[in-house]
């Protein structure tokens, strides 16, 4: 098991990933106007198969190591689409899904912000700040007394800073270290540029030097 130092670095196993998690929360919704859809933008609910829903989820999160829905066998995935615990919702673009929204209300008197993202040609049209809001009212719509989200440095650079412009406080920070999701095939390697990707170890060479 890897020791994480509290003071100082820690080397990462071949294959490995950290990144710095924040959490945050809101309690009530945001005293402001939300924001209009901008042209040629609607949301509706979203119930997909499971191929659409890959193909959605993969054009958002593959830049930023979305893969918490890649690993779910097909028959996991159905059932998580199926799942009443869930809202999902989508953003469409002249009638084509270009973001995703997906609200977990499976704890008692709260709603996390499971999934959140817009394709890359969406992003920079206040489509994300609509979403965001209609997240925000939605949530809230139910008898809650708590939204919350993470987000990590592997995610959009601006990300943590448009969750804080939302109205959501960080309460936590923590440590995720996962598989790179490149090794093996899950994501491609050139996924996540700025990410570094880091070849493992020649097996023939490490058996090798033993």
């Amino acid at each position: 098991m890897l020791a994480c130092r509290l003071d100082g670095y820690t080397d990462l196993p071949p294959g490995k990933l950290a990144t710095l998690v924040t959490y945050l929360e809101m309690a009530a919704p945001p005293e402001r106007m939300p924001a209009s859809a901008p042209p040629d933008v609607e949301i509706h609910p979203y119930t997909p198969d499971r191929d659409s829903y890959r193909e959605l989820f993969r054009a958002i999160g593959e830049e930023w190591l979305w893969t918490g829905r890649l690993r779910h066998t097909d028959a996991e995935l159905d059932a998580l689409l199926a799942d009443s615990g869930f809202e999902r919702f989508a953003l469409f673009m002249q009638d084509r899904p270009a973001g995703l929204l997906e609200l977990d209300f499976r704890e008692d008197d709260a709603c996390e912000l499971a999934y959140f993202g817009l394709v890359p040609e969406a992003v920079g049209s206040g489509n994300g700040r609509f979403l965001m809001d209609f997240a925000i009212l939605r949530a809230f719509a139910r008898p809650i007394s708590r939204f919350f989200v993470h987000t990590c440095h592997f995610d959009h650079p601006g990300a943590l800073a448009f969750y804080r412009r939302s109205g959501f406080m960080p309460y936590k920070l923590a440590i995720e270290i996962m598989d790179d999701p490149r090794h093996g095939g899950l994501l491609p390697e050139g996924a996540a540029k700025h990410v570094p990707f880091i070849p493992l170890p020649d097996a023939d060479t490490s058996t090798a030097d033993q």
